[in-house]
């Protein structure tokens, strides 16, 4: 593959962000994480880094939230067979609300093995 600046110099590494292909003399940084064709490559990609950092937290706030609604809702639930055992004689609204809250319950420990997984 040649350089997509220098038609006749082999291309040694290739841009991150846009994919052209780049010679030794049109890397800007070889000691950086990235290789990126220009500064433009380079600030795009950190604006595309940023995102992906912003949509992780937001994807883990929202996995907290998340297991505190399914505890929440297996808590109620559970009352709610409780309350239909003593209250009313009806097996299946036991059982209903029963293998809700259980149901609820195993959602809201996966949701919180979820969050407290940490990415790279």
């Amino acid at each position: 593959m040649k350089c997509f600046k220098h038609n006749a110099t082999e291309a040694v590494a290739i841009c991150a962000y846009c994919g052209r292909a780049l010679c030794s003399a049109c890397i800007q940084s070889p000691t950086a994480p990235r290789i990126v064709c220009s500064t433009e490559c380079g600030a795009a990609w950190a604006r595309q880094a940023q995102g992906i950092e912003t949509l992780l937290q937001r994807s883990l706030r929202s996995a907290q939230a998340s297991t505190a609604y399914c505890y929440l809702g297996a808590g109620l639930s559970a009352g709610g067979a409780i309350v239909a055992w003593f209250m009313l004689p009806s097996p299946f609204l036991i059982l209903f609300a029963a293998g809700c809250a259980l149901v609820l319950l195993l959602s809201g420990i996966w949701y919180g093995r979820a969050s407290r997984k940490s990415h790279p």
